[in-house]
């Protein structure tokens, strides 16, 4: 559990994710007393919500024993949050993350995936809404009011408080042109034929 603490420390979940499809055939064959299979498939699933990887996430569930479905109120919370991202039920999702108090390895997993959804949510308004209501971005956030409101205005988003309205500012991203050799290789092609013209 070493490796799986140290991946969730680094938020390398793509690693923590690798480790544990490694490390669960070994787990199948073998007795560990050392691994709490709830842990361990607790972090792999959430590893694959945090890596955006529902489709494997739902494998993994289907591919559980009943033995451990049944004995892991927690692993069906992990899975319930799984289910909720899968049904785009954002608002639930927040709820979810926020209902339990969860294990010490779980925790700050929840936690990144609640950051990183309301992250991804704030780009997707901006990019999809010319404007929308405070409470529809509540439900996307899971975040009250007065909280929806300190965060668009922190990224420039303008607010018009007598029609309940927020109008997210566009996210202008620099798109650096990247020269590879394969690039430079088409240039030097492409002057050699217009010198030969």
């Amino acid at each position: 559990m070493d490796t799986v603490k140290g991946h969730i420390a680094n938020r390398d979940y793509a690693g923590l994710v690798n480790f544990c499809e490694e490390l669960e055939p070994q787990l199948a064959l073998t007795q560990n007393n050392t691994i709490s299979l709830e842990d361990f498939y607790g972090t792999f699933m959430l590893g694959y919500l945090l890596e955006q990887d529902l489709p494997s996430a739902r494998f993994l569930w289907k591919r559980l024993g009943e033995n451990v479905k049944g004995s892991s109120k927690e692993l069906r919370l992990i899975w319930d949050v799984g289910i909720a991202l899968w049904q785009r039920d954002y608002d639930n999702v927040y709820k979810l993350i926020n209902s339990k108090t969860w294990s010490p390895v779980i925790a700050p997993l929840m936690e990144q995936l609640g950051e990183n959804l309301r992250e991804r949510m704030l780009v997707l308004l901006s990019e999809a809404y010319s404007s929308i209501t405070i409470d529809d971005v509540g439900r996307y956030l899971g975040l009250p009011r007065e909280k929806v409101l300190s965060v668009t205005n922190e990224r420039g988003w303008a607010i018009d408080l007598s029609t309940d309205m927020l109008q997210p500012k566009k996210n202008v991203q620099d798109t650096p042109q990247s020269i590879s050799l394969a690039n430079f290789s088409q240039l030097t092609d492409l002057v050699i034929h217009l010198e030969k013209s």
